[in-house]
């Protein structure tokens, strides 16, 4: 390749608009050679390499108003008619002209002088060979200090390979690269451009390089995207598409209850390398993937994983095997105090099978039932303290049980106090009702609900005519247990009629709780629905046992005949290891997500499910006028009474609307099984009134009576 030493004015020198240096912004388009001296383009390439505020050539502008221009690395330039265009140097030649302008406007430039303005020093390039530039550029800035970003790296050895047919054994011998980083940054680079070719394409931004950079770097997730070596493409299309909405932001619209569209902006799920890792521990496992989706959280995704958690499992495990080999091959030099640390563990590892299984049967919400059979649920209950209820007695507890009053009288208190009751020592209960008051979507640290426990839970009542209590109370524990980050020690004691059932739950402010129980008890099935709650297990729960009952017919057939005639059916279909409620409708010719319908709909569809998987239970509703339009109250509420006597199900409500209580009292049910609560404070304490269903519904007509 010829060269000629040549000397020439700063103005007649051309910035490069193809240099890889900026090739991979959003607004980069390739510049015909015809256009390269166009005004626009060339200011436009002076804005992309200066920065805004000149903050990419900041350094440069210092270092040439202090030391002057150096003339230490060739500035490389071709002849492009009567100019010069820049193939090496670019940066250098943006701060000189800079820096000329300044010169022009008589503003001080430090050491420089009009001839390092006039006479720049360059190498001009006669018979240019595109193949040995581009070796020269990647010496630059691939191997040598001046590194560019690792997506203009990975293009320069693309185009080597593909658009000038080099073998690679040749690039990685011209710029002293190995192959591995070679191969790295083809497939890297292939992937990116995979993903531009997608519907998120024009999302992609250079610091991403790294989370594609690491994809194809773990057997793992090349496997899950099905990664061709060959083709250099990733061939599972579906799973692509899934890790380029990871990756990604998202519009998504939805439907308020007055039918208008409101449209919602979710944020990429990754947005760091380093999480490609974690994901890639549990991509296999559908359950863990489709929370991580639903939460748009990889630490809930983790913790929810089987994968994960039978890995931690068998960890432990060979942990002790290995430890256990060692301490006995040693034993001889085991001292009294030896002895005494040995047996603390024996004992741990006598309880571990048994408490695993019943953590199992907690967490799945599967604790024995204690009574074979109910015929009666609640027909007094006592709170002696729970929030700020504090020595209330309800009494003539029916099948339907209205508790009503104004803001933060503690109607939601009430029916949370009925709903741990009924769940005896099941302390997870206790946390999951916390969680939600404490507006938690996913899990929440132990040290919060260290701080956040105020005062005992002190709860009692009769229930199928048998006498039943729980304390809720948190201490120091004094068991022999691992001290290192110990809070606190939350234990619940159940009684039913003469059997006490306890359980505790050791906190910690570095590791998971630990829970401890004999055994664990429940008085009956029971759900508490609010809509300000959503438990999508429970509900997918209830939806099979409605199916086998034979009830879920009747549930359509009520949403069908008072909220939408166009429905035909609601099925629960399982995709890609995702469950999700579809509605099929005359109006439209796919099945449409549940989800999309208004809030009205869904909390009916709830509620309807509820009252038949509570067979034999209680159900504590929650606001249940909430997203209701009062059309719907009277038929809605009657349906409720029918299905609560089907089902023998004791219903504990709340609401603060007198158009929800006319409605009970209104439909055409019998109200001899309706009580209703008026929640009142006076001089500082909250008093819990009753009136029987007929007396109620002789003074809301008489006197058009309004209990709140």
């Amino acid at each position: 390749m010829e060269s000629e030493r040549i000397k020439t004015h700063i103005i007649d020198l051309l910035l490069d608009p193809n240099n890889y240096r900026f090739i991979d912004r959003q607004d980069y388009k390739a510049v015909p050679n015809e256009d390269v001296a166009d005004t626009r383009i060339q200011q436009r390439t002076f804005n992309f390499i200066a920065g805004k505020n000149n903050e990419n050539i900041s350094d440069l502008i210092i270092s040439f108003t202090t030391n002057g221009f150096l003339d230490i690395d060739q500035i490389q330039v071709k002849k492009v008619d009567d100019k010069y265009l820049v193939l090496e140097g670019n940066r250098r030649i943006t701060t000189l002209k800079y820096l000329y302008d300044e010169f022009e406007k008589g503003n001080d430039v430090g050491k420089l002088v009009e001839n390092d303005f006039t006479n720049v020093n360059l190498v001009e390039i006669k018979d240019e060979d595109p193949v040995q530039h581009l070796i020269t550029m990647g010496l630059h800035h691939i191997s040598g200090k001046k590194r560019w970003n690792a997506v203009n790296e990975a293009q320069l050895i693309y185009d080597l390979i593909y658009t000038h047919n080099k073998q690679e054994n040749e690039v990685c011998d011209s710029l002293g690269i190995s192959k591995f980083a070679l191969r790295r940054s083809i497939r890297t680079l292939s992937l990116i451009k995979q993903y531009k070719e997608s519907d998120y394409g024009d999302q992609f931004l250079p610091p991403m390089y790294t989370i594609f950079e690491t994809v194809v770097g773990s057997p793992i997730m090349k496997e899950w995207i099905g990664w061709d070596d060959e083709e250099y493409r990733a061939t599972k299309d579906a799973n692509v598409e899934r890790f380029f909405s990871w990756i990604s932001r998202s519009d998504e619209t939805e439907l308020t209850d007055n039918g208008e569209e409101v449209k919602l902006k979710k944020d990429p799920i990754i947005t760091q390398y380093r999480q490609i890792k974690e994901v890639a521990s549990f991509i296999t496992d559908f359950k863990a993937i489709n929370r991580m989706e639903e939460s748009r959280s990889i630490a809930e995704a983790y913790s929810f994983s089987d994968a994960i958690g039978e890995a931690k499992l068998r960890n432990a495990i060979e942990n002790i095997k290995g430890s256990a080999k060692v301490a006995f091959n040693f034993n001889e030099f085991m001292t009294p105090s030896d002895y005494e640390d040995i047996n603390n563990v024996k004992l741990k590892l006598d309880a571990l099978i048994p408490m695993q299984q019943a953590l199992i049967l907690i967490n799945e919400k599967k604790a024995a039932k204690y009574f074979e059979a109910v015929k009666n649920q609640f027909s007094t209950f006592h709170i002696e303290q729970y929030r700020k209820l504090k020595n209330i007695d309800v009494s003539n507890i029916k099948r339907i049980n209205i508790f009503a009053g104004g803001n933060n009288m503690g109607k939601t208190s009430m029916l949370e106090a009925f709903y741990l009751l009924s769940q005896l020592n099941d302390i997870n209960t206790y946390f999951d009702l916390e969680k939600y008051r404490g507006k938690f979507s996913n899990e929440f640290h132990s040290v919060w609900m260290d701080k956040n426990f105020i005062s005992d839970i002190d709860l009692s009542g009769k229930f199928n005519d048998s006498s039943t209590s729980l304390k809720i109370k948190t201490e120091a524990t004094e068991e022999d247990i691992e001290r290192t980050g110990y809070l606190s020690t939350i234990i619940s004691e159940a009684i039913v009629a003469d059997s006490i059932f306890t359980s505790s739950m050791h906190l910690y402010s570095n590791k998971e709780p630990e829970l401890r129980f004999t055994s664990s008890r429940i008085l009956c099935k029971s759900a508490f629905t609010s809509p300000y709650r959503y438990n999508s297990s429970l509900l997918q729960t209830a939806h099979t046992s409605a199916v086998k009952e034979g009830y879920f017919e009747e549930v359509k057939n009520f949403i069908r005949k008072k909220l939408d005639p166009s429905i035909k059916n609601i099925e629960l279909v399982s995709e890609a290891g995702e469950n999700r409620f579809m509605v099929s409708t005359e109006n439209a010719e796919k099945p449409i997500d549940l989800t999309k319908y208004g809030e009205g709909l869904q909390r009916v569809f709830e509620i309807a499910l509820l009252l038949g998987y509570c067979r034999d239970g209680i159900l504590c509703i929650d606001e249940i006028d909430s997203a209701l339009h009062k059309s719907l109250l009277i038929d809605f509420t009657q349906f409720i009474q029918e299905m609560a006597e089907k089902f023998n199900v004791q219903i504990f409500l709340s609401t603060h609307s007198k158009e929800c209580i006319d409605a009970f009292v209104e439909n055409e049910y019998p109200d001899d099984d309706l009580t209703a609560f008026a929640l009142t404070e006076e001089n500082g304490k909250i008093l819990c009134k009753y009136l029987e269903g007929n007396k109620l519904k002789q003074l809301v007509e008489s006197i058009n009576l309004d209990i709140r």
